[in-house]
């Protein structure tokens, strides 16, 4: 553990670098402020360096000055400073905590008062280096399982006959939002949306945990409400009975180009906007979100479409970019829709996020 102590009178200078060093400290002498700012260029000295004890009154840089220019390239959380003042002289303590002190001492120096304040110095830096190291692994893992969760999200499919694309900012790095489609056949696709309840960790782990076993569900069944069901039986056996409440809203499309059919089945979400004809058809909701209640049923809903159309699946977050109430909210997308058609996606910037929620939209033009 190292310590640079800082004082213009040798004298002092001696006195406290034999108490330090007999208690195990490695000690860096300066005998100005301006000697210990220019010993602080070295990277590899700060990299050393635990705490920094500065002697208040000094010609030069005062210790109150060093401490204000120690404080511009070190956080309190990156390195305790601890003042040395004369023992009557109260406002230069206050000077030396207002410019960025951790603690002080007082002349004449009193042993058991300053190794205490040294222990106490080098314990909370001790701690707060431990956190940052482990903060700086919950980052990398974070950033593993962000690169996980993105590497589920389905690509842009950009065909002759149909075209889907998703725009998608999460309010953190990981996400309740999620989004997949699938060429269950050569004209056959399934298409869905969910918004886990919550943000975070857990919501992320559902995403990633529905997304595993969506391919063999959508593949083996054809009809969205069965779709649904599944999955609200596969959350009932991952939380049994009523002691949590996860759950998710989720509306599921499965599209036929040969008989130019949509069928689908909402639960709980807002409402997608199938806009043919000139006309915006609202699906609407057809049961309540997945994971509520063990026993919930869905029904599925078929429409005929006609080429070109164009559906459109989004998560409250976007529909509260435009207004916080829903029927507001959905009016708004629909005047969207209307003046931009798919060219919407160019609406969405990456900063328009709210902190509070994740923002998706997926549109599905049929050609």
């Amino acid at each position: 553990m190292s310590i640079l102590v800082v004082d213009d009178e040798l004298t002092n200078l001696m006195l406290l670098e034999r108490l330090l060093e007999n208690e195990g400290y490695d000690v860096v002498k300066a005998m100005s402020g301006e000697e210990a700012i220019e010993l602080m260029e070295d990277p590899l000295f700060i990299e050393q360096l635990d705490v920094v004890l500065l002697d208040v009154e000094m010609p030069g840089i005062s210790g109150i000055e060093a401490t204000r220019l120690i404080r511009k390239r070190f956080g309190l959380d990156e390195l305790p400073i601890l003042i040395v003042s004369g023992r009557s002289n109260e406002e230069d303590i206050v000077d030396g905590l207002n410019a960025g002190a951790s603690d002080y001492t007082t002349k004449p120096i009193r042993k058991t008062e300053l190794l205490a304040r040294v222990r106490n110095a080098i314990g909370l830096k001790q701690a707060i280096d431990a956190r940052k190291r482990y903060e700086k692994v919950l980052q990398e893992d974070f950033d593993l399982a962000q690169k996980l969760q993105q590497s589920v999200l389905s690509a842009n499919i950009e065909d002759d006959e149909i075209r889907i694309m998703a725009t998608y900012i999460p309010s953190k790095k990981l996400a309740g939002d999620m989004y997949a489609w699938y060429r269950i056949s050569q004209n056959k696709y399934g298409i869905i949306l969910f918004d886990v309840m919550g943000h975070g960790v857990s919501s992320a782990l559902i995403t990633m945990g529905m997304s595993s076993i969506l391919f063999e569900l959508v593949h083996r069944i054809g009809d969205p409400a069965q779709v649904l069901e599944e999955l609200n039986q596969q959350m009932s056996r991952l939380f049994p009975g009523d002691e949590t409440e996860i759950y998710f809203t989720a509306v599921y499309l499965y599209i036929d180009l040969d008989e130019m059919k949509l069928s689908y089945a909402n639960a709980g979400h807002p409402p997608g906007l199938l806009r043919m004809n000139d006309q915006i058809i609202p699906l609407e909701n057809t049961g309540l979100p997945v994971g509520m209640f063990e026993d919930s049923t869905y029904s599925s809903k078929t429409i005929d479409i006609v080429s070109p159309g164009c559906v459109y699946l989004y998560t409250d977050g976007f529909m509260e970019l435009y207004s916080k109430g829903i029927d507001e909210g959905i009016h708004a997308i629909q005047n969207l829709i209307e003046q931009q058609g798919p060219n919407i996606h160019q609406l969405i910037q990456p900063d328009q996020s709210d902190e509070a929620d994740d923002l998706c939209l997926v549109t599905v033009e049929i050609n």
